[in-house]
């Protein structure tokens, strides 16, 4: 109802500028007839419409004859005073406004528009400080009087406690009351008694609480409560965001007003859920964003406030949990504010959605650095992590786009990583982080893939920053597990090979199932190189190794042409540097392991062998590179 009276009355305000801008143009109208009426009194006769006819436009009968003698016609002026034959009357519409007469001067255009705006926006002052504010300021006041009134008799001692507080109740629900019966003609009013009316009922109960001890914490909470979800009822009833703002307001104060100190977070957290629940509830009715702030800003200043002040080891669980039920709440209500809009998409939905997601993350990161108590504990909170990642990855693709995808895979790789630097320990944490590891990876590795292959939203290689990243960062955590275990170090060859084997089989798949996906097997192409390429010097060293990046460097350069796969012929340049390089560094051995015994065998040996390998090689790029120009000359 608010909302179509606001429709309304912006709607009337048209209306009046539309009928001022039409009284403009009549003016302006009635101007240029008079001054028309006036030129056409000093002109000459006209006569009558068929003598002027000649030539082909005549008549045949009338040219056939002598033509009459042309009758005089009284001047335009005479006729008009006259009334007769040839006057044209046209009455002017005058819209409920007198205009000057012919002779008077008329204010111009401009002038007239100018003094029409300025009573408009002092009619429209007028209406905001009689309507609105004069109201609001009265509201004030009398909160402040009911509060100095109260605090006079507590002073002066003239009523007993308990009365004090039933008038204070009976004044708020007189306000309530008087509001409700007053909307239906002075809405704004009302929305403004109404507001003052649950001020007064949030800080009686204060006052029943923390003064008199009257009604215990728990009743006082219950009130609270129940207040709190009159208030937010209202707000939608009146279709007025400062209700929800004195409402939410109160209820954020309650927790501190009615505080003993007890320690019972679990109360606190609890009953800001439930207030949390109102702004998720008046999502599905209102798309009210400076609500959504106001209580997503009093919650998390809340919870940084006991985090930074209060939390231990002992809390874990308990700042997880609310952690995890602030966070869905504030989520959800941009979810369902962004389903409702459609498939557009508001700034303010997108930073509400992904600043949401932030301080997530950030609590999260802040509570792993103390997860060392229980050996239970990093299970639970990876656990917990990788299913909040997974949520966020699940609607960031059918809603937010690619941001919530980055912001989870940076936060959640970096959370995991601060962990394994600082409290892994291979005897109680081998399983966790090899786990946990491999679901990360697994996890946006897959939704990397899956926006290009079965979304198609986007190229591999708008997502080639995410596969590869993950990729590396798995096999980065995989080696230092890998070679903490003295069991396994021979074995980091093989795990660095059966990396590129990984990528060489999920390649051949998208191959065959998307033949159009060039885009992903190129990625996927560089992932196998790179791996197969890292195998060598984990496995090996020395001349061996040389020799093996001096082959691959050809055998990718020659594929690359044959191919017509740039991105091959590109990747074997590195590897071209990668053997020039290590030859260096066997020569700089060999230098510093020269002796009499060495120089008995000067052609035999490996370094002159790895030598003309390398040079092999380059000449077989060169001679590639040739035939291939070659063939493709012109005949």
């Amino acid at each position: 109802m608010s909302d179509n009276e606001d429709k309304i009355t912006q709607l009337e305000m048209r209306v009046d500028l539309l009928v001022r801008t039409q009284v403009d143009f009549q003016q302006e109208i009635t101007a240029i007839r008079r001054e028309i009426s006036r030129l056409r009194g000093a002109s000459p006769p006209v006569t009558d419409a068929s003598d002027s006819m000649v030539g082909d436009e005549a008549p045949a009968e009338k040219l056939a004859g002598p033509l009459p003698a042309p009758v005089p016609v009284p001047p335009a002026r005479e006729r008009a005073e006259a009334g007769g034959i040839g006057t044209r009357h046209t009455p002017e519409p005058t819209f409920g406004y007198s205009y000057a007469a012919a002779g008077e001067s008329e204010k111009s255009a401009f002038e007239s528009r100018v003094a029409d705006y300025t009573a408009n926006a002092r009619a429209d002052l007028e209406k905001f400080i009689g309507e609105n504010l004069i109201s609001k300021i009265g509201i004030i006041i009398l909160i402040i009087g009911v509060g100095i009134g109260v605090k006079y008799s507590i002073d002066n001692e003239l009523i007993s406690p308990l009365a004090r507080i039933i008038v204070g109740y009976v004044f708020g629900f007189g306000l309530i009351g008087l509001a409700i019966k007053l909307k239906p003609k002075y809405h704004n009013f009302s929305a403004a008694l109404i507001s003052g009316g649950m001020a007064i009922m949030y800080f009686v109960t204060y006052f029943a609480f923390s003064l008199y001890g009257l009604i215990p914490q728990s009743s006082a909470f219950a009130l609270m409560g129940m207040f709190t979800v009159f208030t937010v009822a209202a707000a939608v009833f009146y279709g007025r965001q400062v209700i929800a703002h004195i409402g939410l307001v109160g209820a954020y104060a309650v927790p501190f007003l009615l505080s003993s100190d007890s320690g019972n977070y679990l109360m606190l957290f609890s009953y800001m859920a439930v207030v949390n629940s109102g702004i998720l509830a008046i999502a599905f009715k209102k798309d009210w964003t400076p609500v959504f702030y106001t209580a997503s800003g009093f919650t998390w200043l809340i919870f940084f406030g006991w985090f930074v002040s209060k939390y231990s080891g002992e809390h874990l669980y308990l700042a997880l949990t609310f952690l995890g039920i602030f966070t869905v709440v504030f989520f959800a209500t941009k979810l369902v504010h962004v389903s409702a809009s459609g498939d557009s998409i508001e700034d303010e939905d997108l930073a509400g959605a992904v600043g949401t997601a932030l301080i997530f993350y950030g609590f999260a990161y802040a509570i792993g650095n103390n997860v060392t108590a229980a050996l239970t504990d990093p299970w639970v909170f990876f656990a917990y992590l990788s299913a909040f990642s997974a949520v966020f990855l699940a609607v960031s693709v059918r809603w937010f786009g690619r941001i919530l995808v980055y912001v989870a895979f940076v936060a959640t790789w970096f959370t995991y990583g601060v962990w394994f630097s600082r409290f892994y320990e291979e005897a109680r944490n081998l399983p966790v982080a090899v786990a946990f590891a491999a679901a990360y990876f697994v996890m946006f590795y897959g939704i990397a893939l899956a926006d290009r292959l079965i979304y198609k939203r986007s190229s591999a290689i708008e997502n080639a920053g995410i596969i590869l990243t993950s990729s590396f960062l798995f096999y980065g955590f995989g080696y230092a597990i890998v070679d903490g275990q003295p069991v396994l170090q021979n074995y980091l060859g093989l795990f660095t090979a059966a990396h590129a084997g990984l990528h060489l089989i999920i390649a051949g798949a998208v191959s065959r199932v998307r033949r159009d996906a060039i885009d992903v097997v190129k990625v996927l192409t560089i992932l196998i190189l790179t791996f197969a390429s890292i195998a060598v010097p984990v496995q090996f060293d020395g001349n061996v190794l040389t020799m093996i990046w001096a082959a691959e460097a050809l055998f990718l350069f020659w594929m690359g042409r044959r191919s017509a796969i740039p991105l091959f012929e590109l990747y074997s340049l590195p590897m071209m540097v990668l053997a020039v390089t290590s030859l260096s560094v066997d020569w700089s051995d060999a230098v510093a392991r020269l002796s009499p015994e060495s120089f008995n065998m000067p052609l035999a040996n490996g370094d002159l062998i790895t030598a003309l390998v390398v040079a092999a090689a380059f000449v077989g790029i060169y001679k590639v590179g040739r035939a291939f120009e070659d063939s493709a000359l012109p005949a």
